[in-house]
């Protein structure tokens, strides 16, 4: 069952029906993926999901159970019986066909007021008008246009959203390694490409063994609370059974065996882990009431214990702002739902897909007047400088000085731009997020007050952009 390409909103085959029967089904449809504003807490977004959404677009289909399914339900079905060319067309699917301009993975994405070219508010009937990069801008014929929408909606904000809170981490930990360790606090389907969302962003490593053989991910861990109560036999005391356990455990990995302390009482188990490895252990991994006081007592203890060697690595529920408190105490940190479930974003970053030109050749504006949702018409070309983002018609001349980031990556039935080894992209993330000033780099809370110019970056309009948005919205009310 080809569950991925069935994974679509009920609306999007209800509006196929009507738009077959006006004679739209065969026609064109140009689409931008984009977010409006700036996810609550970030100043940047890092784009992320293009081997997923490759990977979607090459399996597109349906197979003959599902067809039968959609014929039987009780709105759709007799509609689609009623139309057979719906039907067949839904038959004949294989793969996306159609044309794919993509930000290049990694990149940093923003969103929020626009500014002129002379750098003055740009006001829309009386409202500040919002810019953004769009991270895929596509054109394929209807009947793909509606079959992409919801589920590559469903990749960019779920992975833009672990990627961008896992680079908030890596920033926070002050180049102190940081491992994914989420998979359990979220769907496996979602868990590998967290794992990989989060490799991206600057995580040194991940807990789930599937993104290690998938994507070559440094998969690690030391051992749980369950290894040390599994251990303990009638008649023997708990602290003999700890010790017993860390001693076989650093026994079976020699040299590489970090041993979690705080099955029953840390300090207990410091000195348990100490003895059983005859002061040689590698490190301790502490997941109950971290915070400056433990890790401060527990460094001490090793050194009194004469293992002043031992890293201490530290879990706990930890987020970026706990991991940045204790960057100077710790080696490392294990963060798990606060960064593939980033409770503080936990709807994505708010990605959407609009229509920018429809088939019959004419370039569509959302006004959505008062509402603040007002998208942006047309095919866009966004330019990055060093200090602000141009955003522009892709029909004008290129600017001189500025990157474009928007380039081919699928044309007809294939994928045209070679991905990037995984390292690279880490790199490229990492090189990007160092060069950015301090304001946006920082992790402290942003307002949501878009007037608020500290921690945003410049977005500007074209003039010849903001000339089309003007007219457009001015049809759009007579």
């Amino acid at each position: 069952m080809s569950d991925r390409t069935l994974g679509i909103d009920a609306y999007q085959l209800t509006t196929l029906v009507a738009h077959a029967d006006a004679g739209r089904l065969r026609h064109d449809a140009t689409m931008a993926f984009f977010f409006r504003r700036m996810p609550q807490a970030r100043r940047y977004v890092v784009f992320c999901g293009l081997p997923q959404i490759a990977a979607m677009a090459k399996d597109m289909q349906f197979d003959e159970a599902e067809l039968d399914a959609l014929l039987a339900h009780p709105m759709l079905g007799p509609a689609l019986a009623k139309r057979p060319e719906i039907v067949a067309s839904l038959r004949e699917l294989r793969q996306f066909h159609g044309d794919v301009d993509a930000m290049e993975e990694g990149t940093l994405a923003f969103a929020g007021p626009a500014i002129d070219e002379g750098g003055a508010e740009v006001l829309i009937g009386g409202a500040r008008l919002t810019l953004y990069t769009p991270m895929l801008q596509v054109k394929t014929d209807m009947l793909r246009a509606k079959l992409i929408e919801t589920p590559w909606l469903g990749i960019v904000n779920y992975l833009c959203m672990v990627a961008s809170k896992a680079a908030r981490v890596v920033t926070a930990a002050n180049g102190k390694p940081v491992m994914e360790f989420g998979q359990r606090r979220t769907h496996p389907a979602a868990a590998l490409d967290a794992s990989y969302a989060a490799y991206i962003a600057g995580a040194t490593a991940t807990s789930n063994l599937a993104a290690f053989v998938r994507y070559g991910i440094p998969a690690t861990g030391t051992m749980d609370h369950f290894a040390v109560m599994a251990s303990e036999q009638p008649g023997q005391s708990k602290n003999d059974a700890e010790c017993s356990f860390f001693s076989a455990f650093a026994a079976s990995f020699p040299g590489a065996a970090s041993l979690l302390v705080d099955t029953y009482d840390t300090d207990r188990g410091i000195k348990n882990a100490v003895v059983a490895t005859d002061r040689k252990l590698t490190g301790i991994r502490i997941d109950s009431n971290v915070n400056r006081e433990t890790l401060t007592h527990a460094r001490k203890l090793l050194s009194d214990l004469g293992a002043p060697h031992a890293k201490i690595f530290v879990s706990d529920g930890l987020d970026e702002h706990k991991v940045r408190d204790l960057s100077d105490l710790a080696d490392g940190f294990g963060v798990g739902e606060n960064i593939t479930c980033s409770p503080d974003a936990a709807t994505g970053i708010g990605a959407v897909a609009k229509l920018v030109m429809n088939g019959y050749g004419a370039i569509t504006m959302k006004l959505a007047k008062g509402s603040g949702k007002a998208t942006l018409p047309g095919r866009l070309q966004v330019y990055r400088f060093d200090d602000h983002d141009l955003v522009a018609l892709e029909s004008e001349p290129p600017r001189t000085g500025g990157k474009p980031l928007l380039s081919p990556f699928w044309r007809g039935g294939e994928c045209v731009r070679k991905p990037l080894p995984i390292a690279d992209t880490r790199a490229y993330v990492r090189s990007q997020i160092s060069a950015l000033p301090e304001e946006l780099s920082r992790i402290d809370p942003i307002s949501r007050d878009d007037s608020a110019p500290a921690g945003r970056r410049l977005l500007v309009i074209s003039d010849t952009l903001r000339a089309s948005v003007e007219r457009l919205a001015k049809e759009a009310v007579q």
